[in-house]
């Protein structure tokens, strides 16, 4: 017998090698029936997995969050297994569980799935779930002789070099080797999944797209199909509808549809900005400033381009040479003026900056620095250029060329913590002001590549985790997804639609100030090196932008609205009197227009509202008499006529 402990307390008695479904059973019929995996010991395992003796046990049910990723696990297992079925040739990589449901990695040289194909691979999954096949868990050797190694290898023609790859990988590190099965389908997979096909009878392939092996673009290109799972006909149908008004609020359709920003081929990932789009887009600087300066921030400017010697002194030629654009000179051949030649060698090669931060480590040392300086807060929003591939290349999201609302903190080992605390709350200020109240934290850890010691890594990450606990601060830790130079703390806020953003991020920086020969003079007159703290609130000022539009589904408030107001006159015999009222809300301060063009009235009131803009104001015969205007708010309707200064005095908050 063997003894498991429940999450009230209390113990239950079962035989030897008795599995979670098996307790389950032993509570009663009706949990065994809404079983679909089991915590044990904190790790989500199958129901047929044998229990340990000892072990704290939860039976998963729907209603638990980890519940949705299992059965979306498995629906990837149920996909791949339709698209052999219909597509022989393919060969499976990786099917991992992501954010937006799940996805299936596909080797198929000759053919492309579209999603013109998914009514048949749904078809085909369809007749899987209707068998009801349960989800086997299998252990394997590493050699042919063994049942479902070999099976394994065969399920997608026998000469899959990709799960050679896998398998050689689990191999080396010493781990088991697992399997799941259902049907004549198996695959190499660490589990855990849902008792059999019949849960999946709620699941849709939404969109395939192109990748590489192991996200290398040097490697095979790959077919990426996604699909979408859950436990009820009701939630499937609300994700569609929660996408259909993400797709209204898609950005980059709002972009060229309220004349922002758009691409072009010839720059791309690139942004132009409209007359409209660049006022949004200084209307958020301008807030920045405004909120830096209250904080005692100075503002400084640095170069574009620097050497790339320097590159090579702060790591980034290191670790993020892949993302850089560097300078390529050209000469005119001068016996042959027709012929160009490339690569010039140059007696200094120079860089692109990918990042502010050395900037502002050159600025820094031209001069000595006092303790009492300190802490010193350098701002700059800063132009910076990361090269991306095409294939994540996505509006104001991601972009080659971008502005960081950047700044570096200069200041004592002392003062870490009340820099961090100040930058939580500032960042929490900022977001809230556009209604980005919604915010969680993480706090991410040393990647795999990294400059500076265990002991400077240990000091940085200690410093930021007794901040927040400090602080109360709920977060996630987000182990080895840090800076290469210094673990971080970033800010993820989630919109109108509940989707999250990672946005603004905290980064302490032990490491580059010292390869950078940076020293103050302390208290005790001594040099000693300075902590850097790296930070951007908004992130990017292009891709927070972009949140934004989305966030607003183009509404702006009337604050950030690139138009507040377009007066519009009945006929031509009114426009003097239009222009009159345009003078006097431009002298308030308001962003305002008169649309002059011959279409009627009623098409430019619509036109109006088409276009998001807070209040349009209309004026006739009646109100040149009064004196007045007729006015129509995009948020609240039809609020009627009344005089300029009435309007005005509405409006005195908005100005304060």
């Amino acid at each position: 017998m063997i003894s498991v402990k429940l999450p009230d307390g209390s113990a239950k008695q079962l035989s030897a090698g008795a599995s979670a479904a098996d307790l389950a059973k032993s509570i009663s019929d009706g949990l065994a029936r809404v079983a679909i995996a089991a915590r044990v010991n904190g790790a989500i395992v199958d129901l047929q997995k044998p229990l340990p003796d000892g072990a704290e046990v939860q039976i998963v049910t729907k209603k638990d969050k980890e519940a949705l990723e299992v059965l979306r696990h498995s629906a990837a297992h149920l996909m791949a297994d339709a698209i052999l079925r219909i597509f022989p040739k393919a060969q499976l990589t990786i099917g991992p569980v992501v954010d937006e449901g799940f996805y299936y990695d596909i080797y198929l040289p000759d053919q492309k799935i579209t999603p013109d194909d998914f009514p048949k691979i749904e078809a085909e999954m369809a007749k899987i779930v209707k068998a009801g096949h349960p989800f086997v868990r299998c252990i394997s050797g590493y050699d042919d002789a063994n049942e479902h190694y070999a099976r394994y290898k065969a399920i997608d023609g026998g000469h899959n070099k990709f799960k050679q790859e896998l398998v050689g990988g689990i191999k080396q590190r010493g781990e088991e080797l697992t399997f799941y099965k259902h049907g004549d389908f198996i695959d190499l997979c660490r589990g855990p999944h849902v008792p059999d096909t019949s849960w999946l009878k709620f699941v849709k392939l939404t969109k395939v797209s192109g990748s590489y092996w192991r996200a290398d673009a040097a490697k095979e290109q790959l077919q990426r199909v996604y699909g979408i799972a859950f436990f009820t006909k009701a939630e499937l149908e609300d994700h569609f509808k929660f996408l259909e008004e993400a797709r209204k609020r898609d950005h980059r359709v709002l972009g060229e549809q309220l004349e922002l920003f758009f691409m072009d081929e010839d720059a791309p990932g690139f942004p132009f900005f409209y007359p409209k789009g660049a006022t949004i887009w200084n209307l958020l600087v301008n807030f920045m400033r405004d909120n830096l300066k209250r904080r005692g921030y100075i503002e400084v400017k640095t170069p574009i381009v620097l050497s790339e010697s320097m590159w090579h002194t702060s790591g980034h030629y290191q670790n993020y040479l892949e993302n850089m654009f560097f300078t390529k000179m050209k000469l005119r051949d001068e016996k042959n003026p027709q012929k160009i030649n490339e690569n010039v060698q140059e007696e200094r090669p120079m860089a692109v900056k990918p990042m502010n931060c050395p900037g502002h480590l050159m600025l820094y040392r031209t001069r000595l620095h006092s303790h009492n300086e300190f802490p010193l807060r350098i701002a700059e929003m800063g132009l910076v250029h990361r090269r991306e591939l095409s294939g994540v290349r996505h509006g104001l999201f991601r972009v080659q060329a971008f502005t960081q609302d950047d700044a570096h903190h200069f200041c004592t080992p002392d003062q870490i913590k009340g820099e961090i605390s100040l930058l939580i709350n500032f960042f929490k200020e900022i977001y809230g002001a556009f209604g980005l109240d919604d915010v969680h934290i993480e706090l991410s850890t040393r990647p795999a590549k990294s400059i500076g010691s265990d002991e400077v890594w240990e000091k940085a990450e200690s410093a930021l985790k007794s901040t927040l606990d400090e602080m109360g601060v709920v977060y996630k830790l987000n182990a080895g997804d840090g800076a290469f130079y210094g673990p971080k703390i970033d800010f993820h806020i989630r919109d109108s639609l509940k989707r999250s953003w990672q946005c603004g991020t905290i980064q302490l920086d032990f490491s580059m100030p010292q390869r950078f020969g940076l020293v103050y003079v302390g208290a005790d007159g001594a040099r000693h090196t300075p902590v850097m703290i790296h930070r951007a609130c908004y992130g990017s000022v292009e891709r927070f932008m972009g949140i934004l539009i989305e966030h607003f589904a183009g509404a702006f408030p009337l604050w950030l609205a690139p138009l507040q107001v377009q007066i519009i006159p009945v006929s031509e015999k009114f426009i003097d009197y239009a222009k009159a009222v345009n003078a006097k809300l431009l002298e308030f301060g308001l962003r305002s227009e008169i649309n002059l063009n011959d279409d009627r009235v009623g098409y430019k009131i619509r036109e109006s509202s088409l276009q998001k803009i807070p209040y349009a104001l209309v004026v006739g015969e009646k109100e040149v008499e009064n004196g007045s205007i007729n006015v129509r708010s995009r948020d609240k309707g039809e609020l009627g006529e009344v005089t300029i200064q009435k309007f005005l005095e509405e409006l005195e908050e908005w100005k304060k």
